[in-house]
Formats: structure tokens, sequence, C-alpha cells
């Protein structure tokens, strides 16, 4: 008769251990897959910034800001101009603002991942115009 309890203890004890090793397994899965999906992110993040810095450098010496947006691959579509990447989408806005002696030509690139705003980088150039004495 007392064979059989320490039989029934050991078989208890053996299923909390078998317990407790699939739920730190369970846990040690999640985070490797959160782990994943944050490297995943960053890269895309990475890329998408890379990307942006160039883009703002063709506007800024740009004559013609919306052919160098085609060319780039950018589609318009009620004044914003957005680009679909694998992992992210670029939008470029531009926001003119005329002086006496010039204007100012703000554009705005804002990267999108997720569902989320990346980040958002600005790029402005002052275009003088000629001034008669």
């Amino acid at each position: 008769m007392r064979e059989g309890h320490r039989a029934n203890a050991l078989l208890v004890e053996l299923l909390l251990v078998i317990f407790f090793f699939m739920l730190g397994a369970t846990t040690l899965v999640e985070l490797f897959a959160g782990a994943k999906h944050k490297t995943m992110q960053a890269k895309a993040t990475n890329f998408a910034i890379m990307e942006a810095e160039n883009i703002a450098d063709d506007l800024y010496g740009s004559d013609d800001p919306d052919a160098t947006l085609a060319n780039l691959g950018f589609t318009a579509e009620n004044g914003v101009w957005t680009l679909t990447g694998k992992d992210y989408t670029l939008q470029v806005t531009q926001a003119d603002e005329e002086t006496e002696a010039g204007s100012l030509r703000t554009f705005t690139i804002t990267g999108t991942g997720d569902g989320k705003q990346l980040f958002s980088l600005p790029s402005t150039r002052y275009l003088p115009k000629e001034v008669s004495p």
C-alpha cells in the first residue's frame, strides 16, 4: 500500500516539473518572437531613414521637385506624394512661403511602418528672387 502512494507522489511531482518547464518554454518563445519583431521593425526604420535622407538631398538640389519625386517612383494624390516600400511607406508634403525677397520651400518626409509613424524629416530650401536696385 505504501508503494502505491510513492508512485502517485512521483507522478504528481513529474507532472508539476513538466508544467513549469512548459510555462518557461512558452515565456521564452514569446520573448524571442517579440525580439524578432522589434529587430525587423528597426531594420525597416533604418532603411526608410536612409532612403528619406537621399530623397531630401535630391529635393534640395532640384529645380522641379514634382519631376524629381515622379522619377523616384512616388505617386501624387491630393498634394501628398507617396512611395510604398516593402516594410514602410514614405510620404512627402510640400509647403511654400513666398516673400518679397524670395520663396522658402519646405518638404516634410514622413515614414510610416507597421501602422505607426516612424519619423518625420524636414527639408528646407530658400530660393532668392532677383532684386532690382
